[in-house]
């Protein structure tokens, strides 16, 4: 290239800079390998396109019914729709056919609402935490253990730190739990676990640590009412719900977490297997199982999260068995009480109340209120801020 050339490249490169760059659309990153569609437009909104040869109506089903676009037959039979532009962040959606809802052949699926759902994940610069970038890169394995509570082998994901296999060093340990109709993948597919810490690790804002996790469901009876049809507003959920996850005790997934799981770890990984670094946090039905179990377990975790939990604390006397009615003492043992909740999150009003009664009641926690939904978009931002808060 001459040097003229080079001025020339140099000035468009540092109008897009002062300007913002104008991206042309491509496939979206949750596609499947070679498919066109879903395709990210210029001004982020999202273009899918479909074949169905049988059918009257055909639309797409963004975010479980939250929004909902027809979708138009071309001459070829192809069935086409655009989206407004859509915030940066990960949507679950579905096309429904004829009312029927089934997912899209170009995209991923991920398992959500208890069945494989298809995703789609739309960059902007609030995915540069979670970016894949040229750092030193941790692993997340799958391992099997055998639970003698539940008397099965069960899955698990494990996320080990850059340079874990090459050291000799011993590490702490985050148990991170999924939300409710989700599994143990979705920290790692869903959330991108691995590609946070290895940013946080990299920009030396964490301590390495080791993240597990384990599958919620077990035990879990609760039956939610039936997904919203498309064009339909769900309803707001009951307090009855939020009372069911806040208040189930989860025998069988504390005696799995307290009594099988930690050993394992403990045993299988190089883990500094003592209260003081080990966490314990998760999301929505996950929060509230991490605050349940962790309040029940003060003895092997000093750190609890609850990222958008399913809570809702009216009284510290009596809440949680009476763990709360000494605050001197609840905060002397816990290190660290993180509790957040985004503005448009359904379960917004229950959360806030419950932070303002612990701050009623002088219990020392972390509280963090923003902006979002009840979506991994959210998520992701909580454990980059709650990972760095850990076994300091």
């Amino acid at each position: 290239m001459t040097t003229f050339g080079r001025i020339i490249v140099a000035l468009v490169l540092t109008f897009a800079a002062c300007w913002g760059q104008v991206i042309p659309s491509h496939p979206a990153s949750t596609n499947i390998p070679g498919a066109d569609f879903p395709r990210i437009n210029a001004d982020f909104s999202v273009t899918f396109r479909v074949q169905v040869e049988q059918a009257q109506k055909l639309q797409v089903s963004l975010g479980f019914g939250q929004s909902v676009y027809d979708m138009v037959k071309g001459t070829d039979g192809v069935w086409e729709a655009t989206t407004k532009p859509l915030a940066p962040g990960f949507y679950y959606y579905g096309i429904s056919i004829d009312g029927f809802i089934t997912n899209d052949p170009g995209s991923r699926t991920f398992f959500a609402a208890r069945k494989e759902v298809s995703g789609l994940e739309v960059p902007g610069d609030e995915s540069e935490f979670f970016a894949v970038k040229d750092v030193p890169h941790g692993n997340v394995r799958i391992e099997w253990y055998f639970s003698k509570t539940t008397g099965e082998t069960r899955r698990i994901f494990v996320y080990t730190p850059p340079g874990y296999d090459r050291s000799a060093a011993r590490y702490p340990v985050l148990y991170l739990q999924h939300g409710y109709g989700e599994d143990e993948a979705g920290w790692s597919y869903q959330g991108h676990e691995n590609f946070i810490l290895d940013n946080l690790i990299a920009a030396g804002k964490t301590k390495p640590m080791i993240i597990v996790n384990e599958d919620g469901l077990t035990g879990v009876n609760f039956q939610p009412p039936p997904p919203p049809r498309p064009g339909t507003t769900p309803p707001p959920p009951s307090r009855g719900v939020v009372r069911f996850f806040m208040d189930e005790r989860y025998p069988t997934l504390d005696q799995i977490i307290s009594r099988d799981l930690i050993p394992f770890i403990d045993s299988r990984f190089r883990t500094i297997p003592d209260r003081d670094h080990r966490a314990l946090a998760g999301l929505s039905m996950g929060g509230a199982q991490a605050l349940r179990i962790g309040f029940n377990h003060l003895d092997q975790f000093a750190f609890l999260g609850a990222f958008s939990p399913a809570i809702a604390i009216t009284d510290t006397d009596k809440d949680y068995d009476g763990i709360m009615a000494d605050p001197a003492k609840l905060n002397r043992q816990l290190r660290l009480l993180w509790l957040g909740i985004g503005n448009e999150d359904f379960l917004h009003a229950p959360v806030k109340e419950s932070h303002e009664a612990l701050e009623k009641a002088g219990i020392k926690h972390v509280w963090v209120a923003s902006s979002g939904a009840h979506v991994w978009t959210v998520w992701r931002k909580y454990l980059a801020d709650f990972a760095p808060r850990l076994f300091q």
